[in-house]
């Protein structure tokens, strides 16, 4: 109420504040009623007299002049209506694990999310304690978070179970907020936010939330094989034969090779004058040079996933009998691991085709002999052909 007049500054302006309205406000003016430019101004304006708003000023009411003019210059006037008290709308919860699959023994990031659907902010009223699964616990980095305001404070113990959000976190106006911490996952669990749990300014949550957190298994990788074989696998002195090592892999991913495949060649046994070697491993190469004794697959070979490849390569023997071509267990070194068990392979060296041992040479000069003796007794004195 004013005894006179009601006068404004420019661009000066009234605010509602904690939940008053304008059309609960009322302005009784003894005289007359000026608002200055460009203010914005809230209420009932009645003036005794006249009522001016000058050039950019709003009013949200009504202009009421009982003997006077009511003057508008490029003005807004909005008549007001009462809002319906306001309602809190209580939070909802929900939660997750990224990835919500894992190998046992390894990290998941177990995230809180809470929602506010209210204009204005979602304060946490009290300590909040979330307690994880039996058998679930922190990883020995946390690395707790949240991306709510306030002051209060998110503590998670490497190796604990119980997840703390101190009161004081605030949810914001409209929006939302997380909080995060990394769990070790030795089993399966599912993490469940009761309901009730979440109290804020603004109610508690009436929707429980859950959240399952798989884990698989680690199956031991199969550890690679290696097969050998001569084709032919019968040769004379100095013929060569075709030596064959096969690399297998039984899992679902490559075995790319970490070391060099060495054969060591048992003695007598050569590359080749022509070795003619190949391999049909991924991004492998093979070294074997005519007259050496070594035939070796380069590192970072890769053996197909649930597959095989082969080196080959062409071989002399310069030795009779039997030849042993082994390769030890551990020799192929893989990322799946080494093959576990020997492989080996045998060669039958016999001697050159048309030129006779020496026992066929002996053999051959007895019978010759034994011949010319027979003959020469034929021819001794008292004697006669029949």
């Amino acid at each position: 109420r004013t005894a006179s007049t009601l006068t404004t500054g420019s661009a000066s302006s009234v605010q509602m504040i904690n939940g008053g309205q304008d059309c609960n406000v009322f302005w009784q003016v003894g005289s007359s009623a000026t608002l200055g430019t460009a203010t914005t101004f809230v209420g009932n304006i009645l003036a005794l007299t006249s009522i001016t708003l000058q050039t950019g000023a709003t009013l949200s009411g009504r202009a009421l002049a009982q003997t006077g003019t009511v003057t508008l210059a490029s003005n807004t006037v909005s008549v007001c209506s009462l809002l319906p008290p306001p309602v809190s709308i209580p939070p909802t919860v929900s939660t997750g694990f990224s990835p919500a699959s894992v190998s046992a023994g390894a990290t998941s990031t177990l995230t809180l999310t809470f929602f506010n659907s209210n204009p204005t902010a979602a304060a946490m009223s009290s300590v909040h304690v979330h307690t994880l699964p039996a058998g679930l616990v922190f990883a020995p980095v946390p690395d707790a978070s949240t991306t709510c305001s306030g002051a209060g404070t998110i503590t998670a113990v490497a190796g604990g179970t119980a997840l703390t959000l101190g009161a004081g976190l605030s949810v914001p106006a409209s929006g939302s907020c997380t909080v995060t911490v990394n769990l070790l996952a030795p089993g399966s669990y599912v993490s469940v936010i009761p309901a009730a749990w979440l109290q804020t300014s603004h109610g508690t949550n009436a929707n429980p939330a859950t959240a399952t957190l798989t884990v698989i298994p680690v199956v031991p990788a199969a550890l690679p094989g290696l097969g050998k074989s001569f084709n032919p696998a019968i040769v004379s002195v100095g013929v060569a034969t075709t030596l064959t090592i096969t690399l297998s892999n039984a899992n679902a991913a490559l075995a790319t090779l970490t070391a060099g495949l060495v054969d060591n060649l048992p003695g007598g046994m050569v590359v080749a004058p022509v070795p003619n070697a190949s391999t049909t491993c991924g991004g492998g190469s093979v070294i074997a040079v005519a007259g050496a004794s070594t035939v070796t697959l380069s590192s970072g070979s890769t053996i197909p996933i649930n597959g095989s490849c082969v080196v080959t390569v062409n071989v002399v023997a310069w030795g009779q009998g039997s030849m042993v071509n082994t390769l030890p267990a551990g020799a192929l070194q893989t990322s799946n691991g080494n093959n576990g068990t020997a492989s080996s392979a045998t060669l039958i060296v016999s001697s050159v085709v048309g030129v006779p041992t020496l026992s066929e040479w002996l053999m051959g000069a007895l019978a010759i002999l034994l011949v010319a003796i027979g003959l020469s007794s034929l021819r001794r004195p008292g004697h006669r052909a029949r």
